[in-house]
């Protein structure tokens, strides 16, 4: 008997937590107040029916303070749709166990035993193979700078082996040496070619000319004359190349093909002593070299000391010559 005294407390308690659930004030979040029942609810929201009589229209979940929502949601039939608003404090958000934290071993590099040093780390094989690269580092930088500086390069090598790093110093802080003659001397000028003149005093007939400046006596070796340079033959210039319009179409990809040497800050062996001269209706410009290109003109630099660089368009051009800069202009 008390059994059944037990299971009925407890349907009548779960029918008024239900009732509770589906009658009362439910507080929306613009502060105004729904007085009446729960009719129906959905995933769309919950429809009430009005103390005052009728039903309302139907609230958004979203709509109710959080108080309303966990009274909604003590119906278990509206947990699933009131639970995803219901906010949860802070200290009751469950926490995710942080990993365990696992130590591995790691090969450790033994250190070499007694006193070690700066100069040490050069015995191992890493250290060797550094210490080669730089001396071959230092053999190099000792033979550009024996080109650059116009020195003996079997000298400035063989000082900077002894040297290194010092060596090389020495002779980039030393000044450049002039060029010399073939035969050790200071450089002589010669003079146009003349007839042969045998020798009086030659027992073997040995010819001569008149080489060097005047009082400066050719050098002598063993019992004959030894000539000093060569004499320079005439200089043979090439042909000056003319492109005209009409055989021609100038334009920026005729210019950077044609041209391009002409574009380099310092010109090349090839184009050291060759000028560009641009004809136009209006003026001739003789230029060392073109500074700057567009699609409709090109900018060229005047070899007149002082002169402004020059526009021309490629419509202006009625003729481009390279020729030689001694070379008179046709």
């Amino acid at each position: 008997m008390l059994r059944f005294y037990v299971v009925l407390l407890t349907l009548l308690w779960s029918g008024w937590a239900a009732a509770s659930a589906r009658a009362g004030e439910f507080k929306l979040l613009d502060g105004s107040t729904i007085y009446g029942d729960v009719s129906a609810f959905n995933e769309n929201g919950v429809v009430f029916r009005l103390r005052t009589g009728g039903f309302s229209e139907r609230y958004s979940w979203s709509k109710f303070t959080q108080e309303s929502l966990r009274e909604l949601a003590r119906d278990p039939k509206a947990v699933e749709f009131a639970e995803p608003f219901i906010e949860i404090p802070p200290d009751e958000r469950p926490r995710p166990k942080p990993k365990p934290v696992v130590l591995k071993e790691v090969n450790r590099t033994e250190l070499p035993a007694g006193r070690t040093t700066f100069f040490s780390s050069f015995t191992a094989p890493m250290g060797l193979l550094i210490l080669g690269v730089l001396y071959a580092a230092n053999l190099l930088a000792a033979y550009e700078i024996a080109r650059y500086r116009n020195r003996p390069v079997a000298v400035v090598c063989g000082l900077s082996a002894l040297l290194p790093l010092l060596g090389p110093l020495i002779f980039l802080a030393s000044p450049t040496l002039e060029a010399h003659g073939e035969d050790g001397g200071l450089p002589l000028e010669v003079e146009e070619p003349g007839p042969a003149v045998v020798g009086a005093g030659s027992p073997s007939g040995a010819t001569s000319r008149s080489l060097g400046k005047v009082g400066v006596p050719p050098p002598m070796s063993g019992t004959g004359l030894k000539v000093a340079a060569a004499a320079k033959g005439p200089e043979t210039r090439a042909e000056p190349k003319i492109y005209k319009r009409g055989d021609y179409t100038f334009n920026r990809r005729f210019i950077e093909t044609q041209f391009s040497g002409f574009f380099r800050i310092v010109p090349s062996d090839a184009e050291k002593d060759l000028v560009l001269v641009v004809k136009t209706p209006k003026q001739d410009y003789i230029a060392r070299r073109i500074s700057r290109i567009s699609a409709s003109e090109m900018f060229i630099s005047p070899i007149q000391a002082g002169s402004k660089e020059v526009s021309v368009t490629f419509g202006e051009i009625a003729e481009v010559q390279i020729r030689h800069k001694d070379d008179p202009i046709r």
